[in-house]
Formats: structure tokens, C-alpha cells, sequence
């Protein structure tokens, strides 16, 4: 199985220090020695599929504009046929995260919940995925993509990768040093060849950092089949990852590259044969002409335009429906009149009271008279995506079991007893 088209192989490994930009070293020293230099790549460039879904919820496609601009979707459904006004941006929503997508961006979206995967004994959780459909690009191995994890699901090597963002967006450096880039999840074990138009972006709920750059595991021209904006996020409550991978091309680069000797200068730097007795500093020069080049370029000189992906990532909202203005999830008492202090919070993660060994019921929407979807039984898990609402005299959560996948709203107790209990993390929930 590959993500974010990560071969199958023994990664690279970081060396010890805790700071990302000296693991990024690491792997920038490896891509400018000389000895290690071919005129071809050792592996292939990354390659954008999308992740299996057979054990999920199967995808649903949110054609723009034909179809309600704020419907949420747990299960594939037809579009309908009315169509909506002409728009200039078309609210997407899926599971708990919603967007609006530009409509000179893309015909559709497919969304999915995606199952998670094992990376190189790297295990990563189920994660929202959203593709583009009909997307302007001339990159056949980049899929446009918007991945979210659960950041409280990661595992050791991915929780790094998230400190290493945090440490990042505290710092705000204006440049990236060439080669090092940004922290990315999932790991691609291949190295930033360029770093241009960076840019510190806050979405609604949270805020990250996108560059323009090209993944690569040895020196290569950068080229528009590889050229792609990524944005590496996180919401303000900590408790989402978000990984957006958007192809992108500019007039000036090529578009495929199949002999370097053939790359045209830029600005003068032409890309050096790979026998060159100078083959690092003219590699350097290079890289830096591409990257002054592409700083110069007007963002609306990009397909697609730069300004249509920064509105797009702008517009996220992952988790609760309600804004979290704050770093910290706001602690809420007694969200019904005479019902217990809710001990929950989105993110976090529950499980059913054994004591009495009764289930608990999930249904569509909060509310005992709403359809039921199923039944969580004493002791099974849950991870909580939404709320709270009350209703009947109970709070109620939306939550998705961890053992059977069902997604729907369930109670957390009544006015005397709690049903549901908190734990740190799933590997602790349970009796």
C-alpha cells in the first residue's frame, strides 16, 4: 500500500537531536554530495493514490454545483438534479470537517474515510481523505489531495512530526533553508528540493504553514509534473493534523523531464551534468535561481492559482462545529438544564459503562426519536467527532466506534448516571 507514493523501502534515518531542521539536514547533506549524484533519480518521485476504502464508508462525490452546499454525508448517495445558482465558492461537507471549494478549482470532491495503514511499522489511524475531481494539472503522479488525521492517534515517529510543525509555526522563519522544507505526514523519506512561497496561513479553526517545492530522493530538475503546494496544519484544540498535497505549474519550468541536459537555464543557471567537478555548487545555484524565479512569479501566474488554494485552505473547519477561539478546548459545565457535567470533549475518547451491562444506543441526529443506526455495546470504544447537543434532557455526542466503524449520535448519560466514560487515548479505553 502506498501514501503520498512513498516507496516500499528502508527509509533514511533521522539522526538524534529533537529538531526537525536538523533531521531535514540529514537528508539535504545526502542529496548535494557529489559521490551520491546519478543523472537520474535512484527512486521514482512521489506518487499521490488514493488510500483503499474497503473497509469504510464507501466515497461519496460532492459534485459542484449540483448539490446542497452544506450536506454531510456518512454513506455514497446520488446528487441530486437541481442545480444551484451559479457560485464562487461551494461549501463542502463531510464527516467533521467542511470547506469551501472554489469553483474554478475542481468539478467535484470525493471524500472518503480512509483506513488506516501501516508505513514502514509506522502505524497511522483511519483519516478523512478528500480528492479533487477535474483538478488543472499537468502532475499524472501528485493527486490533489486533503488528508486530516487524528493527531491523538499517531503514532511515536508521526507525533514527532507533529512537534516538529508546532516548533515551525512558533518560530515563523520568513525563508526555509533550501532542501530542509517543512515537517510533512504522512513521511515521505524523500527531501525537499525547494522551498518558495512560504507562507504562514490561518484556516478557521487552526493554522499551518504551505511552500512550494518538489520531493525528490536525489537531485533532479524541478519540473511542473513534480512542482506542488503543500500545506501542513494544525487545529488550535491539537486534536487534527492537516496534510494537503495540491499540484501546481508555472510557465517557465518544464514540463516533464526526461535528460537533465535538456532542462533550459534559469536565469542563466543551467541544472549541472551529474560529472560536473563543481556538481554541488552549481546544483546549489540552480536551486537557488528556480526558487528567487518562482518567488518573483505573481501567485496568480500558477495553475492553478495560488490564491484560489490559500482560499480553500482558509476556509477549513475540522472538528467541532462550533469555532474554538482559543488554543484549548472550552470546558462546557452543564450543557442541559438539571443534566450532569459532561465530562467529554471532541477528539477525545470514550467508552461504553459496563456497569450496568447495557448498551448504548447510536442514532442519526441527537435525539431518542431519531432513526437508529445501531448499538455500542458495554465497553466498546468510541471516538468522539462532534458536539455536544442536547436534547430529550441528555447530551448528546456524534462518536465513531472504534471496533465496528458505525458513525451516529449517542447519549452521554441521563440526569443521575453517566454512560459513557472518558479515557487518555484508545489504547486505554476499555474496563
Amino acid at each position: 500500500m502506498a501514501h503520498y507514493g512513498i516507496d516500499e523501502e528502508e527509509p533514511m534515518k533521522h539522526i538524534g537531536s529533537p529538531n526537525w531542521m536538523l533531521r531535514a539536514l540529514a537528508l539535504l547533506s545526502m542529496l548535494t554530495l557529489p559521490a551520491c549524484s546519478r543523472a537520474y533519480p535512484a527512486t521514482a518521485l512521489p506518487v499521490l493514490t488514493p488510500a483503499p476504502a474497503t473497509t469504510q464508508s464507501p466515497t461519496q462525490t460532492v459534485p459542484v454545483p449540483n448539490v446542497s452546499p452544506t450536506r454531510t454525508a456518512t454513506s455514497a448517495s446520488t446528487p441530486t438534479d437541481a442545480a444551484l445558482p451559479s457560485l464562487a465558492r461551494q461549501d463542502v461537507a463531510f464527516e467533521n470537517v467542511q470547506f469551501q471549494l472554489p469553483q474554478d478549482l475542481a468539478s467535484a470532491v470525493n471524500a472518503q474515510v480512509a483506513p488506516g495503514f501501516d508505513r514502514l511499522g509506522e502505524l497511522y489511524p483511519a483519516y478523512t481523505e478528500f480528492t479533487l475531481v477535474n483538478y488543472d494539472s499537468q502532475n499524472t503522479r501528485l493527486q490533489p489531495q486533503i488528508q486530516i488525521y487524528p493527531i491523538h492517534e499517531l503514532g511515536p515517529a508521526a507525533t514527532q512530526t507533529v512537534h516538529d510543525l508546532k516548533e515551525l509555526l512558533a518560530a515563523r522563519p520568513a525563508t526555509l533553508l533550501t532542501g530542509v522544507g517543512i515537517p510533512i505526514l504522512p513521511d515521505p523519506h524523500a527531501g525537499q528540493l525547494i522551498s518558495a512561497h512560504v507562507e504562514y496561513l490561518t484556516f478557521t479553526n487552526g493554522t499551518g504553514v504551505r511552500v512550494l517545492t518538489q520531493l525528490g530522493q536525489d537531485m533532479w530538475p524541478i519540473h511542473n509534473e513534480g512542482l506542488v503546494y503543500i500545506f501542513q496544519g494544525l487545529t488550535s484544540d491539537e486534536a487534527y493534523y492537516i496534510s494537503a498535497f495540491l499540484p501546481v505549474s508555472v510557465s517557465f519550468l518544464p514540463d516533464h523531464v526526461e535528460d537533465p541536459a535538456d532542462v533550459p537555464p534559469v536565469d542563466g543557471f543551467s541544472y549541472p551534468p551529474f560529472d560536473s567537478p563543481n556538481l554541488a555548487s552549481e546544483y546549489s545555484n540552480y536551486q537557488g535561481a528556480v526558487i528567487r524565479r518562482l518567488n518573483e512569479t505573481p501567485v496568480e501566474d500558477f495553475v492553478p492559482a495560488l490564491g484560489l488554494l490559500d482560499d480553500l485552505i482558509q476556509s477549513l473547519q475540522v472538528g467541532s462545529a462550533v469555532v474554538v477561539a482559543s488554543p484549548t478546548p472550552q470546558a462546557v459545565t452543564v450543557p442541559c438544564v438539571n443534566g450532569l457535567p459532561t465530562r467529554l470533549s471532541v477528539g477525545a475518547f470514550a467508552y461504553v459503562n459496563p456497569d450496568p451491562p447495557l448498551p448504548n444506543n447510536l442514532r442519526s441526529a441527537a435525539g431518542k426519536d431519531n432513526p437508529l443506526n445501531g448499538e455500542i455495546q458495554p465497553g466498546q470504544a468510541m471516538k468522539i467527532l462532534d458536539g455536544p447537543q442536547c436534547a430529550d434532557g441528555w447530551v448528546w455526542w456524534q462518536v465513531r466506534t472504534l471496533e465496528t466503524e458505525l458513525t451516529g449520535w449517542t447519549a452521554e448519560g441521563d440526569q443521575q448516571d453517566y454512560w459513557l466514560i472518558p479515557c487518555n487515548s484508545q489504547a486505554e479505553c476499555g474496563p
